[in-house]
């Protein structure tokens, strides 16, 4: 690891034990939500101050934006005004569009083959099974912007595992991408059960943690990758070895 990742590994790793803490001292009172939200927003400001290598650059910083909006409707929100009406529908339409930059991000020399429909199948199978518990929770707006989430969710975790074997980036850079694209699905998981379920409305610290202590690594994960300092695979061609993918 760089100077920047050792940085930015340690001050999110510190920032995610205190969001837990928190959780616990506060529950869902005012200073947790604050703090989780400063943390957020120092994320986006990170992902958009880093000299990243990365081509990809300018679609992760997007996604990064567009989950700081979300948090906005599904944190801040909540002390300024948590009966805002259509809350929380604004807030997945937010990350909606987040995961739809991720997809885009990391969908370069995806060929759609058995390998991908392999990896996607966890997903979706997860998806389906989620729906049919849910289903009867949602009605309207909120109803068709639970198929699109979980479906684009999907589609994202698919494209982020499968950059493991496409070819494009270093082993250590495909391995960030696919975990962090795998605890982002995760963390959604009980994101949902939230939004949908009556009975998992309420604060529970261990679903409060479960979703932020896998939902902050995630995004820091994708930091790191952004301050790689050799993300992409060389190859030979011709004798001289060259970036598979020029910045």
């Amino acid at each position: 690891m760089n100077r920047t990742q050792k940085f930015l590994a340690l001050f999110y790793g510190v920032a995610t034990g205190l969001i837990l803490l928190s959780h616990t001292v506060y529950g869902k009172g005012d200073p947790s939500l604050y703090l989780t939200f400063g943390v957020r927003a120092t994320m986006v400001l990170a992902a958009w101050l880093l000299t990243t290598r990365l081509r990809e650059r300018y679609l992760l910083r997007l996604a990064f934006l567009f989950t700081l909006v979300s948090d906005y409707f599904f944190i801040l929100a909540q002390v300024f005004d948590e009966s805002m009406p259509n809350r929380q529908l604004y807030g997945m339409l937010g990350f909606i569009l987040s995961y739809l930059f991720l997809i885009l991000a990391f969908s370069r020399q995806m060929k759609f083959g058995h390998r991908e429909l392999m990896t996607f199948l966890p997903f979706g199978l997860i998806f389906l099974y989620l729906f049919m518990n849910l289903q009867k929770f949602a009605t309207g707006f909120m109803l068709q912007a639970g198929i699109g989430i979980g479906v684009i969710l999907s589609l994202a975790g698919m494209t982020m595992v499968s950059t493991l074997y496409r070819g494009l980036y270093t082993r250590r850079a495909a391995w960030m991408i696919a975990l962090a694209g795998s605890l982002m699905f995760f963390s959604d998981l009980f994101v949902a059960y939230s939004i949908y379920d009556p009975a998992f409305a309420n604060f529970m610290l261990w679903k409060e943690n479960l979703i932020w202590g896998t939902y902050v690594p995630a995004w820091t994960l994708l930091l790191l990758l952004m301050a790689e300092d050799r993300p992409y695979l060389e190859v030979q061609n011709h004798g001289r070895q060259v970036l598979t993918a020029r910045l």
